[in-house]
């Protein structure tokens, strides 16, 4: 299994509401990016928190249900 689909997996674990097709568009960096985004947001805010890369834009799309 390449790492990508692994990623992919890892996150559809979390949020069952993304479809792997349309995780499939990011790069592995995205993807990595993203996960960790999710397993922060798992824990209690006094203990972890998640900041956005300065290089990266807020995501800005979404796919309708």
């Amino acid at each position: 299994m390449s790492e990508k689909a692994i990623l992919i997996a890892s996150i559809c674990e979390i949020n069952p509401s993304a479809s792997t097709e349309w995780l499939a568009r990011f790069s592995e960096t995205d993807l990595r990016e993203y996960l960790n985004h999710l397993q922060v947001t798992m824990e209690p805010a006094a203990v972890a928190r998640w900041v956005r890369r300065n290089d990266r834009a807020p995501m800005v799309m979404r796919e309708a249900a």
